[in-house]
């Protein structure tokens, strides 16, 4: 090779080299900022281990299941007595703590997007091979988390009557949220967007000052401050609506974070099958309508399909 084929192939090397610099540059920063969305749309489960008495329990082996899928998950506690863990999808949790001396002790408990559930445990003296279960429900003040939200859940989300199966007409439910104005940007009756209304206000701010988020993904149209992407209703697994002391990776806005999280599907087969009928045969007459001669307004809406 000669001396100039040498240089070339030193300078190739080199801006290799860089180019390789940015690509773990890039990298590093995708996983950053994917750890942090994930903690939108996931959920922790801490606790602590002790005796009757209240003694800690340090070292006892803690697993956590996922009822839905059967994904297991397993900690120790540590000096002092407490385990967590963290990045949980949604979902129903059994949580196993062991430890020797002591009978085996199951909790259950449901957690949602956001939640930092505290799952505290009790052992009591016994043989390991004895087991204690307990029903546990998740507690209404989370004081591992200062975050103000609400939760749509999934049963609400698929059997609340929607008009036009428009989700945002569920978030309009959450406490200190109302309908927005009929003539606002985001009501879906200007010329910007003829989309169904995504439209309302959180504590009296300005519907435009809203963040949306689909499983931990930006969901913002930028232009007149709607919503970007509409999932289909059949698809939600719930909507988490958060109205105060945002937490750090959601805080960017002046009015509420709506958090949607897609199904994320379980170990068996699920579908659904539905029709939304609305029909004039079925209404009642309007008490202003002039004389029983008047027929009544005609109304045909029929909303079919499925999912699976």
């Amino acid at each position: 090779m000669t001396k100039a084929s040498w240089k070339y192939a030193g300078q190739w090397v080199q801006n290799l080299h860089g180019w390789g610099r940015y690509l773990l540059l890039l990298t590093a920063l995708i996983f950053v900022s994917s750890t942090a969305f994930a903690q939108l749309t996931t959920a922790d489960i801490l606790g602590t281990v002790a005796d009757s008495t209240g003694a800690i329990i340090p070292g006892a082996n803690v697993t956590v299941l996922n009822v839905d899928t059967h994904d297991k998950r397993t900690a120790q506690s540590n000096a002092s007595g407490d385990y967590s863990f963290n990045l949980l999808q949604p979902g129903h949790y059994s949580v196993t703590v062991q430890a020797t001396g002591f009978k085996a002790t199951t909790q259950t408990l449901a957690v949602e997007a956001g939640d930092r559930a505290r799952a505290d445990v009790h052992l009591e003296i016994g043989s390991e091979s004895e087991t204690v279960t307990v029903e546990a429900l998740t507690p209404l003040l989370q004081a591992d988390n200062a975050t103000v939200s609400s939760t749509v859940s999934e049963a609400a989300v698929q059997d609340l009557p929607l008009n036009g199966r428009n989700f945002v007409q569920l978030v309009q439910t959450v406490p200190g949220a109302n309908e927005g104005p009929g003539n606002g940007l985001t009501s879906g009756n200007r010329p910007d967007d003829r989309r169904q209304s995504s439209g309302f206000s959180v504590n009296g701010q300005d519907t435009t000052l809203n963040n949306y988020v689909i499983d931990g993904i930006d969901n913002n149209e930028r232009i007149i401050g709607t919503i970007g992407v509409k999932p289909s209703v059949e698809g939600i697994q719930e909507i988490s609506v958060q109205t105060n002391s945002y937490a750090p990776e959601a805080g960017r806005t002046a009015g509420g974070v709506v958090n949607i999280v897609t199904m994320a599907g379980s170990n068996a087969f699920h579908g659904s099958a539905y029709e939304y009928f609305r029909n004039d045969v079925l209404d009642s007459r309007n008490v202003t309508s002039p004389a029983a001669s008047v027929p009544k307004a005609e109304l045909r809406q029929n909303q079919f399909g499925g999912s699976i």
